[in-house]
């Protein structure tokens, strides 16, 4: 799904300030909704609600976890469906957030609602909502001209290159439970899943940039925890089938996995090792799974970074290990009483 905002214009916009309800700092409802007239303020606010939705993923609505009537979901199908009951839902939906900010990591902070025109989706242009929350405030230097003279002053303020929590909800795909890019900045610890699974229950879409960024997902993890040196399986076995696995992605163009463990891994035990990892990983996050799908490119770009090529010893040296880690093998010098890798080449370039 090819997502554009070039010609995105807002429509309304709702600001609320949302408190901590486990601290008991209340919500604080607007009375009506913001005029701006300015268009070099709605360019601002365009891009501070917009640019930050870079990556690909794409989410949807959990319609399997949504039960009650009071949800996201709800007030967005009917801003969607009746577009004059904006404010009231703008409102609900603050209560919504409220009633899951109940950690008490989770800051108060102002909760913008906002009505979108001519989002392009596949090359159509349809209407979006968006929900956005700024929680953290920087200090701004202010320099003003007093007659002849030069004053300072701070104030404190929301850093437009820094928006904290978003999700935009496309009017697409509605019977599905519509589509939708999120974004959670301050995600780094488990209190801030709220935002994602509390407050919007959404999941995300498992198309082919999902399932290929899954499992590369898999196999940098089965790196991590299986194959170490504790379960007697050497540094450049390690890098080497991380390696491996991210050429697999980047020379095809759709993903076999009978043909991925036959070319990528090879050795039957630790296929059978491999397996049981991956169903233990699809049963934790609750994904399907996906023996054979279309290759994303985009994603395997992204993956990149999961991929390690250096060995590194003491402070002395370090080994490139691109391919071919069957070429390495470690030892131990009894004499020396040190380690030691045999590097095997056919060629000095």
């Amino acid at each position: 799904m090819k997502i554009q905002f070039e010609q995105t214009i807002i429509e309304k916009i709702v600001i609320h300030r949302i408190g901590n309800k486990n601290e008991n700092q209340g919500i604080e409802l607007s009375h009506s909704e913001v005029l701006i007239e300015d268009e070099h303020t709605k360019n601002i606010l365009l891009s501070f609600f917009l640019s930050p939705f870079k990556a690909p993923d794409l989410y949807q609505f959990n319609l399997e976890k949504i039960s009650d009537e009071d949800s996201v979901l709800q007030s967005i199908t009917r801003m969607f469906d009746f577009e004059q009951e904006f404010y009231v839902q703008s409102a609900n939906i603050a209560q919504k957030l409220y009633a899951v900010s109940n950690h008490p990591n989770i800051k108060q902070g102002e909760l913008y609602v906002v009505y979108f025109r001519n989002c392009e989706v596949d090359e159509n242009l349809v209407d979006a909502i968006g929900i956005f929350k700024s929680e953290n405030k920087d200090t701004y230097i202010k320099v003003f001209q007093d007659g002849e003279n030069f004053g300072v002053e701070h104030e404190r303020g929301i850093n437009i290159k820094k928006l904290d929590k978003g999700c935009i909800i496309f009017n697409v795909e509605s019977e599905t439970g519509y589509a939708m890019k999120i974004l959670d900045n301050t995600n780094k610890q488990n209190e801030a899943l709220y935002w994602i699974d509390d407050f919007v229950a959404a999941k995300k879409i498992e198309n082919e940039y999902f399932n290929t960024s899954t499992f590369l997902q898999i196999c940098k993890n089965f790196t991590e925890n299986v194959l170490t040196e504790k379960n007697n399986v050497e540094k450049n076995e390690q890098l080497g089938f991380m390696n491996k696995s991210y050429e697999y992605f980047k020379e095809n163009n759709y993903f076999d996995e009978i043909d991925f463990k036959k070319n990528v891994i090879g050795n039957p035990e630790i296929i059978e090792s491999f397996d049981s990892f991956k169903q233990n990983f699809e049963e934790n996050y609750e994904i399907q799974p996906k023996s054979e799908f279309e290759i994303s490119p985009e994603a395997v770009k992204k993956s990149k970074k999961y991929v390690r090529s250096v060995i590194k010893l003491d402070k002395n040296f370090h080994i490139y290990v691109h391919s071919k880690p069957e070429y390495i093998e470690k030892g131990f010098d009894s004499n020396r009483k040190m380690n030691f890798y045999k590097v095997f080449f056919e060629k000095e370039e």
